[in-house]
């Protein structure tokens, strides 16, 4: 995703009012979040009960301001609040993920930014200790596009974040007293630009995202531990075109299901979703629907294995027009679209839990503000 997305405002015409219409038809709902004043994108989500929930992202002032700060907002079982953040002097903060072991227990990373020097950006993370968030580490990694874009917190002195630094992928570990970084079992592997890490327990762990082949092509692949070692597992590539993985959610074991997009000269005009699952030993394509044009699904979730389901933006046609965010769902079967351009924008992250009263959906809407989408 890129740092800086500028979209045209959309009037609120009667054809607008009857796609949101048609869209709250379908289940999901626009919930209202408190605006900070500039515009937001939410990129990260996660929800660990019905009544703790964050959403995660970056916003953008105006020439001549200062830098701001990342934005977090909170799902306490009634509503969302904005959380305050802290300020990094000098420098933009932004968000891609968070995760939550407990109400006092949550990290959230991104990247940090000087304005208008790519080469300056450097890893960001922050930590939720039940009242306030606060910076534990700033540009540990930099380069061009350095940044963090997953965690999963699994407790108080265990989590793991991935993202890529100067030198390529980053994978990094907290044992409860300190970050360090872990080395990649594929010095050629890029972790996934969305939430690229999932874990359903200590012992089972995934991350996705792309390595270079023998032909110097780029290829989807995984990497997986097992509470011990880090190893490389291959992934199909979608029949006669090339694939990028960009989100993955852990269900079981034997039950993990990764996103992405397929495209190259083998794919149809336009483009096409790419969704694939493990079945426990080995990664397979699996058929999805794909919605309008140059689709690219940014995030997926599991309320169940029967209820999975993945977020992202395409266009109306391979014509053009605005972006806007549609969602599939896995019934445990098949996969289906649930939802298809009544949203006019982006939608990034997916969040839910097995069990849980609400999924949730978040990005950015037409009027550049970040938005929270809801279905129960």
């Amino acid at each position: 995703m890129k740092k800086l997305i500028i979209l045209t405002a959309l009037a609120f015409t009667a054809v607008a009012a009857m796609a949101m219409a048609a869209y709250a038809a379908t289940g999901w709902t626009t919930v209202s979040v408190p605006s900070t004043g500039n515009n937001v994108i939410l990129s990260g989500a996660s929800a660990r009960t019905n009544s703790d929930a964050w959403a995660v992202g970056q916003q953008f002032v105006g020439a001549g301001k200062p830098p701001a700060p990342a934005v977090a907002y909170h799902w306490t079982g009634t509503g969302w609040s904005l959380v305050p953040t802290p300020s990094l002097t000098g420098q933009y903060g932004a968000l891609r993920a968070v995760s939550a072991s407990g109400a006092g227990d949550a990290w959230a990373v991104g990247f940090a930014m000087i304005p208008g020097n790519d080469d300056s950006d450097g890893t960001l993370i922050e930590h939720w200790n039940g009242s306030a968030w606060s910076v534990n580490s700033i540009d540990a990694f930099v380069g061009f596009a350095a940044g963090l874009n997953g965690v999963v917190d699994l407790s108080p002195t265990n989590a793991w974040a991935v993202g890529r630094g100067r030198g390529g992928g980053l994978l990094l570990h907290w044992n409860g007293s300190a970050w360090s970084q872990v080395t990649l079992p594929d010095s050629a592997f890029t972790p996934a630009s969305g939430n690229a890490i999932s874990a359903d327990s200590a012992s089972d762990i995934w991350v996705v995202g792309n390595t270079v082949n023998a032909t110097g092509a780029s290829v989807p692949e995984a990497l997986h531990y097992n509470g011990t070692t880090w190893t490389v597992v291959a992934v199909p590539e979608p029949s006669r075109s090339s694939g990028t993985l960009s989100a993955v959610t852990a269900v079981s074991p034997g039950n993990v299901c990764a996103v992405g997009e397929a495209s190259g000269a083998g794919s149809a005009i336009g483009g096409g979703t790419l969704t694939e699952h493990w079945n426990g030993g080995a990664w397979s394509v699996v058929a999805s629907p794909t919605p309008g044009a140059y689709p690219s699904l940014n995030g997926v979730a599991a309320r169940s294995a029967n209820d999975v389901y993945a977020v992202g933006t395409n266009l109306p046609s391979i014509n053009g027009g605005p972006e806007h965010g549609f969602i599939l769902r896995w019934n445990g079967s098949a996969w289906s679209v649930d939802s298809n351009g009544a949203f006019a924008g982006e939608l990034f992250a997916a969040a839910t839990f097995p069990g849980a009263a609400n999924e949730w959906a978040a990005g950015v809407n037409g009027g550049n503000q970040g938005s929270v989408l809801s279905h129960g």
